[in-house]
């Protein structure tokens, strides 16, 4: 095969624009809205980021780039872990470019340390027996958890508004502060608490996580990262009687795409569940995110299948299930 492997530097602006054209194609099949924009891939992936390093990595055949991949590792926390990503172009595939792709950033993440690699294949709903899931298996990477990936139609969520605000008027002993990326300065520590239990309320099925401290300082690097990058991190935060943070949910939307938004993460602390907090976070995320960008169409989701209740929620707001996400693991 006359297929060279070579890391590419992200702040090269014409090899990552090759880059990301290669991941372009190999997603163009998938529904919703599966790849960045290129401009906020040309901002994102070259900025520092306080909470991982990335590598870059492409095949090139003679002076074409036909596969891309991408490797992620944490620095704060689940220092055993990476996430390998690998993607080719669909007129080069069943070359056994992706397989020297994954390889190869396996040997990238051992070298650092890392020994839990995890990885996604996505399927269309109820899709069993595919391609990605073969080269899942073939490559060593077993599923580790299960996850429904959702969109939901903007028209959709005005048409269900009314009803919604009234299923959770149970949130009403509750005070909803809303904020564009960054947490006012009285709800910080607070909301770090919070963040801090993600990884042991989540669903996280086999997956090897641990969840992990969120000082004052942290939330400030993370949140200094999304508005360097033009991610605009829509949140709402429920504060409880006492003036702690009882809940949080955010929908996030770049500056490149304001068509297309995101939930990020939806979490409420275990001693205030029972009042609605989910839903009324939700809507109030939503509502901001139509407030501020009166163009966004659609916002996707992802939930863990066995997640019932954010489930639930979801499906009240009118989310539709358009892929089935597998959550793969392999241990070197």
């Amino acid at each position: 095969m006359g297929v060279d492997l070579e890391q590419i530097n992200p702040r090269n602006q014409a090899a990552l624009r090759a880059w990301w054209e290669v991941g372009r194609a190999a997603t163009a099949h998938r529904p919703g809205n599966p790849w960045p924009a290129w401009e906020q891939t040309r901002v994102t992936l070259p900025a520092d980021d306080p909470e991982g390093a990335v590598t870059v990595l492409a095949a090139i055949d003679g002076r074409e780039m036909v596969g891309a991949g991408l490797l992620v590792r944490p620095l704060r926390d689940n220092l055993h872990t990476a996430t390998v990503d690998a993607y080719v172009r669909p007129d080069r595939t069943r070359e056994g470019i992706g397989r020297r792709l994954v390889e190869e950033l396996e040997v990238v993440a051992a070298g650092d340390g890392r020994r839990t690699l995890h990885a996604e294949v996505f399927l269309a709903p109820g899709a069993t027996g595919t391609g990605p899931e073969a080269f899942a298996a073939a490559t060593g990477y077993g599923v580790a958890s299960r996850e429904s990936i959702r969109e939901l139609a903007v028209d959709d969520y005005r048409s269900r508004h009314d009803r919604l605000v009234e299923e959770a008027a149970p949130a009403a002993a509750y005070d909803v502060v809303t904020f564009d990326t960054v947490c006012p300065d009285v709800h910080v520590e607070s909301f770090g608490r919070l963040l801090g239990t993600l990884l042991d309320e989540i669903p996280l099925g086999d997956l090897d996580l641990q969840a992990s401290a969120w000082s004052p300082e942290r939330v400030r690097a993370a949140e200094q990262r999304q508005v360097g990058i033009g991610r605009h991190v829509l949140t709402a935060l429920a504060i409880a009687p006492d003036g702690s943070v009882a809940g949080s949910s955010d929908v996030r939307v770049n500056e490149t795409d304001t068509a297309h938004g995101q939930v990020g993460i939806t979490l409420v602390d275990p001693a205030h569940r029972g009042h609605r907090l989910g839903l009324a976070l939700k809507v109030a995320t939503h509502d901001l995110a139509l407030a501020t960008y009166p163009g966004l169409r659609t916002v996707e989701t992802s939930n863990a299948e066995v997640n019932a209740h954010m489930n639930a929620v979801n499906d009240a707001l009118g989310y539709r299930t358009i892929e089935t996400l597998l959550e793969l693991q392999k241990v070197l």
